[in-house]
């Protein structure tokens, strides 16, 4: 079985130490314990590519062969505010593979899927062509069992994936025709953060929009602000509507960046610097993570609208460390 990386490793290797072990500093969500991994080590699942729901079960591999090898020369790009549409179509690409295949972004676009199902057999039920439970659940009505949690419904994170997989292109699209706020770190004021989800989920110039704020590099972060007129256009990778702007983040402008790149972490944070704040950062930013959020709207004919939204969102994680309450 093929050992898959969800987050590319050109873009871990950015984050390599330049002291002895040159290796990425780790810390976890989960127990706060620090390590030292290569960056083959992290972020990778045995066959995390490899899709039955499509027909081509590797097909992401073509489209990795575009993005990977063009990184380093995109961020050079990046950094010298020469962007031309390769570049863009490059660290688009890479945004648009971790929102679409990793294990955050399978379970961020499980829950809408769920929603849905849940209030369609909710439908089906209230017109009674849903038969009630066996004996042995109580002969209740499945909108009961929903609702006391005795039937669940369990979503393969690799449909979403596969849906992912096959609209990548359109996301491509959608985050190059964007604007892009550019952030550079000065390495006397400190450096970005990266993880095992590197986006950041944020509000934007619209409450129908969440930005999405990536680090690419030590020293390079992009927030990027997608246009819902984008959303419904054939993709044009020129990238018309493609704006940057550029400056350069005082200190506490980067803590900012990497608050909410550890909140929006699903378990791995991972810095370029074995720092001694460090693991205190990560303790109090921990208890988020980057989940979907699902409003039910009732219907005139008795249905539901499910509404979806992304954010970071409170998630409660063990509550002592080492032995030491929080």
């Amino acid at each position: 079985m093929a050992l898959d990386h969800y987050v590319s490793q050109v873009h871990l290797r950015n984050f390599y130490s330049d002291d002895a072990r040159g290796r990425l500093v780790a810390v976890r969500k989960d127990d706060l314990k620090r390590f030292y991994p290569w960056s083959e080590d992290v972020c990778r699942i045995e066959d995390g590519s490899t899709n039955a729901y499509l027909n081509e079960p590797r097909a992401i591999e073509a489209f990795l062969k575009r993005i990977e090898p063009n990184y380093n020369r995109a961020l050079a790009a990046v950094r010298e505010r020469r962007i031309d549409a390769e570049d863009v179509n490059v660290v688009a690409g890479f945004v648009a593979y971790v929102a679409s295949c990793s294990p955050a972004a399978m379970r961020l676009h499980s829950a809408p899927i769920t929603a849905s199902t849940e209030a369609g057999m909710q439908i089906l039920d209230a017109q009674g062509l849903m038969p009630p439970a066996p004996k042995e659940l109580g002969e209740r009505s499945m909108s009961e069992l929903l609702a006391d949690g005795a039937v669940t419904i369990n979503i393969d994170g690799k449909y979403p994936q596969a849906i992912g997989i096959s609209q990548i292109e359109q996301r491509v699209h959608v985050f190059g025709n964007a604007l892009w706020d550019v952030m550079r770190a000065d390495p006397g004021d400190g450096a970005f953060l990266t993880s095992d989800f590197p986006i950041a989920l944020g509000a934007s110039y619209d409450n129908r929009v969440v930005s999405k704020t990536v680090t690419l590099a030590p020293d390079l972060a992009i927030c990027i602000h997608p246009q819902l007129s984008e959303r419904s256009r054939e993709p044009d990778f020129t990238f018309p509507s493609f704006r940057a702007r550029f400056r350069r983040l005082k200190p506490s402008g980067i803590r900012a960046v990497n608050r909410e790149l550890v909140r929006s972490a699903e378990n791995l944070v991972f810095a370029s610097r074995d720092e001694p704040w460090l693991t205190r950062f990560v303790r109090r930013h921990r208890d988020f993570r980057a989940d979907a959020v699902i409003s039910t709207l009732p219907m005139p004919n008795g249905g539901s609208m499910i509404v979806a939204r992304q954010a970071i969102v409170p998630f409660a994680r063990p509550a002592t460390v080492y032995g030491l309450a929080r």
